[in-house]
């Protein structure tokens, strides 16, 4: 060994790497703003895609394509029944799809599932967002006196897991 750094974990450039295995690999700080910092500046950046050839769809999203196709109307029986339904219990169960779908496709099928749970409420339509940021990305929006005082302030034993935490540091917290 020529060098006691450590380094990052290699990858095969064809090979994107989850965000799972990058948060695994990575040297995080202990919870706090500087552990989501840390963990946002992983997520805001950019990754290597692996090149998806543009190959026939299969015939299983095609026929999910028909099925969205026929109606916009989540509550549709003859969808649900012969398809759609089965894709959101495959979601719901926390199954992965074999090969990608198109985010707006996912979103029809959530849509119509948590209608028919009354997750979402028929014929409610989502706001425009109101915090939608234009430009390019901030890496570093922190207040230290917004962090001063975590948002589970009130509840700091059970956002710690030191067992050995100082008492005056939780009674600082507790007095808000």
């Amino acid at each position: 060994m020529a060098s006691s750094e450590p380094r990052p974990p290699s990858t095969a450039p064809s090979t994107p790497q989850s965000f799972d295995g990058i948060l695994a690999a990575a040297d995080l700080p202990p919870p706090g703003p500087d552990y989501y910092a840390a963990r946002r500046s992983l997520w805001l950046t950019p990754r290597q895609t692996a090149q998806i050839a543009q190959a026939e769809p299969s015939t299983s999203r095609q026929r999910l394509e028909h099925l969205l196709s026929l109606s916009n109307d989540p509550e549709d029986e003859y969808i649900w029944k012969n398809g759609v339904g089965k894709v959101w219990t495959s979601l719901d169960a926390g199954g992965r799809f074999k090969r990608r779908l198109p985010l707006a496709m996912i979103i029809r099928v959530i849509h119509a599932a948590w209608v028919r749970d009354d997750t979402w409420p028929k014929g409610a339509v989502a706001p425009e967002p109101d915090d939608v940021l234009t430009g390019p990305p901030v890496t570093h929006i922190y207040s230290p006196i917004a962090t001063e005082y975590p948002s589970s302030a009130t509840t700091s034993r059970l956002a710690s897991n030191d067992d050995d935490a100082d008492a005056d540091d939780n009674s600082k917290h507790s007095a808000c």
